[in-house]
């Protein structure tokens, strides 16, 4: 008897660490990576694998802002555009005779501010975060569009800044960019396990009126929430104005649904109250590996964005059918747990 008990405990704990947000976009990331090694040999080559990080950890800086404020049930439509906001601003600062490092803490604060205005929108009026941002998304891309003419604007910020910011500077020739990344998801992740913030932000996105009711400060964490998710915003637009020296009207449009979409992908639920920044993070890389995988095997150009799409879709499938599947007990229930119950005896 007592050697049968060892196993339940390690498949309970193997199935405790399969039901985690982070290891289905793990796995989603491994298939996506084998597949494209497979389709094109140049898949691993060092360039290749320079700009899929690029791509992973510029769009990764938004989504860990997103996931936060996911997990604390609300979404934010427009930090795309306070992406651009954050990019001009650093250029406007510069360009007014800033040294570059007051620049970029003056387009974070800008950044900030933005998020303040959701945060107290959301909080104040009642109304859904998904329409309020819809509308200050639309606010801030015109006030960009005003601001630049339409036009893409020149960034004078020092090199050595810039390189600081985003450039190549790691071994390899990999991008800075790569190193504040990784630094949010620590940082994300030690918030989100180890501290009481990261307790808040998961009770409310579960359940605001019982969070509420047990003495969190709800609406307090959720204007923070919105000013981190704004913040990491401002940080890749910061990165994005130092890698391209300019920048226009467009400037992060569309990046929102891309952040959304590599959250989801990283395991967090829509509805709120469960996630991981490190799911975030596979989800970021398997967006990268998708673009550039897809350049590689040859995908026709006009199609390219259905292609991303549906291989996106795909992967949160696979997600999600991994984690269902999981949950379930299917291919982890013991032997004991399988062995179906005797018949009840008759009277």
């Amino acid at each position: 008897m007592g050697t049968s008990t060892p196993l339940p405990r390690l498949l309970m704990r193997l199935r405790s660490l399969l039901l985690r947000a982070e290891t289905a976009a793990a796995a989603a990331c491994l298939m996506t990576l084998v597949g494209f090694s497979i389709a094109s040999p140049l898949f691993l080559s060092k360039e290749s694998l320079i700009s899929i990080t690029n791509l992973a950890a510029e769009l990764g800086i938004i989504g860990i802002g997103v996931t936060l404020l996911m997990i604390g049930g609300h979404i934010d439509l427009s930090v795309g555009a306070v992406v651009g906001i954050s990019s001009y601003m650093t250029v406007y600062f510069s360009s007014i005779g800033l040294p570059p490092a007051l620049a970029f803490l003056g387009a974070l604060a800008i950044s900030a501010a933005l998020g303040l205005v959701n945060g107290l929108l959301v909080m104040r009026t009642g109304l859904g975060s998904f329409i309020v941002t819809l509308g200050t998304m639309n606010v801030f891309r015109g006030l960009l569009t005003a601001w630049t003419g339409g036009f893409p604007v020149s960034s004078d910020i020092a090199e050595p800044m810039r390189s600081i910011v985003s450039g190549a500077l790691l071994p390899g020739g990999f991008r800075m960019s790569l190193v504040w990344f990784a630094m949010l998801v620590l940082g994300a992740t030690f918030t989100l396990l180890r501290t009481r913030f990261g307790n808040w932000t998961h009770a409310i996105g579960q359940n605001p009126e019982a969070a509420r009711n047990l003495g969190v400060p709800v609406e307090r964490t959720t204007v923070a929430l919105f000013v981190l998710c704004s913040l990491c915003g401002g940080i890749a637009g910061i990165v994005q104005v130092a890698r391209f020296q300019s920048v226009d009207a467009l400037r992060g449009e569309g990046a929102e649904l891309l952040a959304i979409a590599i959250t989801v992908i990283g395991g967090t639920l829509l509805t709120g109250g469960y996630g991981s920044a490190i799911g975030s993070m596979f989800g970021a890389l398997i967006f990268g590996m998708v673009q550039v995988g897809l350049v590689l095997v040859g995908a026709p150009g006009y199609y390219f964005k259905t292609l991303v799409g549906a291989t996106l879709v795909g992967a949160v499938l696979v997600n999600q059918s991994f984690t269902k599947l999981v949950s379930s007990g299917g291919f982890l229930k013991s032997k004991a747990a399988r062995k179906p119950s005797p018949p009840a005896r008759s009277q």
